[in-house]
């Protein structure tokens, strides 16, 4: 029987959504502070589509993005609230031997771009301090759309001291399926981290379409690896600080468009999937039902 491990999708944009919550550049922390049963419910949503592995809806939650907005205090408050819902759901849906918890670390100031006024110290330090307040409380560590080599590289030599199984997601830039929003290659970026300190590779938040050539490289590494595209349109319009609402959901790729275009990553040797930004419940389900009626079996592959 063949294996899978199947993630959740995008829970930020779903928040804001089901939150009315607009034109609010702190995303789903905001939601995360207002509505903390919505972040819970979609958790379990996510769980009842099939997903075997939540992730802590922290993604927002950094110092360096809550310090704009003058809600630095509220980072430790933050990130055990995402854990919280995280466990509430699992034990709400009865799947506490089923299900686990991936805690979230994110582009610390924000996504899509290279941040150079950010030191490589003070990324290993606030990733640490993350990984400190997560440790006790998630299954693995998920490192997510990193977009230049300096963060993917610091994310991993600060999560490496907590004993904890790590996969890391790089993001690709639109329209290219071997190079990073930074204009970093892939493969240089793959050659640059520590493989021996890491447990998997996937490619998340990027295209659907990018997704295949990236694919080529990650499975040189002879890692789990697999693919957490999102159904964006373009992320180009988002600046630093600006509103998701400046991003729009592609209406081409359906959840059959979804699953067909995961079948041909499982064909490649994919091993992890899931989904990103604009992929809700409903896309999960889809392709959950796929892996029922084709005898796969959904694993945690760090047990």
């Amino acid at each position: 029987m063949k294996q899978i491990m199947l993630l959740d999708g995008g829970m930020g944009q779903e928040l804001v959504k089901r939150n009315s919550s607009t034109n609010d550049p702190l995303w789903s922390a905001r939601v995360l502070l207002d509505n903390f049963k919505l972040v819970k419910d979609l958790h379990i949503e996510f769980i009842n589509s099939g997903s075997s592995v939540i992730t802590t809806n922290s993604y927002s939650c950094t110092p360096q993005r809550l310090k704009r907005y003058n809600l630095e205090n509220e980072f430790k408050h933050l990130q055990r609230l995402a854990i919280t819902a995280a466990k509430e759901a699992i034990m709400e849906t009865g799947q506490n031997n089923n299900v686990k918890i991936a805690g979230c670390f994110s582009p610390l100031p924000g996504s899509y771009f290279k941040d150079k006024s950010i030191s490589k110290q003070e990324m290993i330090e606030t990733y640490s301090s993350i990984a400190d307040l997560q440790k006790d409380d998630v299954d693995f560590f998920i490192i997510e759309t990193m977009s230049s080599v300096d963060e993917a590289v610091s994310a991993v030599e600060a999560l490496s001291n907590f004993n904890k199984e790590i996969i890391l997601c790089f993001c690709l830039s639109e329209g290219n399926g071997t190079k990073l929003f930074s204009g970093e290659d892939l493969k240089k970026a793959c050659d640059a981290i520590q493989i021996d300190k890491i447990n998997g590779l996937c490619l998340n938040c990027s295209q659907i379409e990018d997704i295949s050539n990236g694919l080529d490289i990650l499975k040189r590494y002879n890692l789990p690896y697999g693919a957490l595209p999102n159904n964006f349109q373009s992320v180009k319009p988002l600046k630093l600080g600006m509103s998701v609402d400046n991003i729009k959901k592609r209406n081409d790729i359906l959840i059959e468009d979804f699953v067909n275009y995961a079948v041909t990553w499982l064909n490649h040797g994919c091993t992890i999937l899931g989904g990103c930004c604009e992929i809700t419940p409903d896309y999960i389900n889809g392709l959950n039902n796929y892996f029922m009626n084709n005898r796969y079996k959904k694993i945690n592959l760090f047990n």
